[in-house]
């Protein structure tokens, strides 16, 4: 194959890899929108339940606790001896089975005095940071809480008035973790294809 031959030969396989690439690209890009809308559901729903039993399960429970305590305490002298403690641990379960919905709604309190003034873009690259360093730190959160779940369950861990195992609320606690993790993780890469999608502005 001479010299002229050759060049054109190569014109012809940049051109082709010219028409392939916007294919190959589109695949890619549709590809990627297809796992993001299925982790985005898979997300909501568990964030959802989460929420679902924060509302309608342990916070009633720590308002029933309250009231069988200050009914017991004043009117026949037998307070509930473990309220405080157990009411303390179902609100914690209770926080932490909430905030990746409000993760994902991002219904965070900001501090909108410096927040407000930034464009777009920075915007969205200080959600990317303050994001990712939350979802570092949950992260190991719930490394060091599952941890400790078969340490709590092997000792039978329980409280001092509270005297019920501490384990299915490390167990809670810990769930709450991973999906507060998945939530901030999640909205580290939406924030990112957003500044992508916006050129950078």
């Amino acid at each position: 194959m001479n010299a002229e031959q050759k060049t054109i030969h190569h014109g012809l396989d940049h051109i082709a890899l010219e028409d392939v690439m916007p294919e190959l690209e589109g695949e890619a890009q549709s590809a990627a929108d297809a796992a993001h809308d299925k982790f985005t559901r898979g997300i909501n729903k568990v964030s959802d339940a989460g929420l679902a039993v924060s509302m309608y399960i342990l916070y009633p429970a720590i308002l029933l606790v309250i009231l069988i305590d200050v009914v017991g305490r004043n009117f026949f002298n037998t307070p509930l001896s473990w309220a405080i403690e157990g009411s303390g641990l179902f609100l914690i379960g209770a926080i932490f089975l909430a905030v990746p919905r409000v993760e994902l709604d991002r219904d965070h309190i900001l501090l909108d005095i410096l927040y407000d003034r930034y464009p777009r873009g920075m915007k969205l690259i200080c959600d990317c940071l303050t994001r990712t360093f939350a979802g570092l730190w949950m992260l190991a959160a719930t490394v060091r809480s599952s941890m400790e779940i078969p340490t709590s369950f092997a000792l039978n861990e329980s409280g001092t008035d509270f005297r019920y195992p501490f384990w299915p609320m490390r167990v809670i606690m810990t769930f709450g973790f991973l999906v507060l993790t998945l939530a901030l993780f999640y909205n580290v890469v939406d924030s990112w294809r957003n500044y992508r999608r916006e050129g950078g502005r």
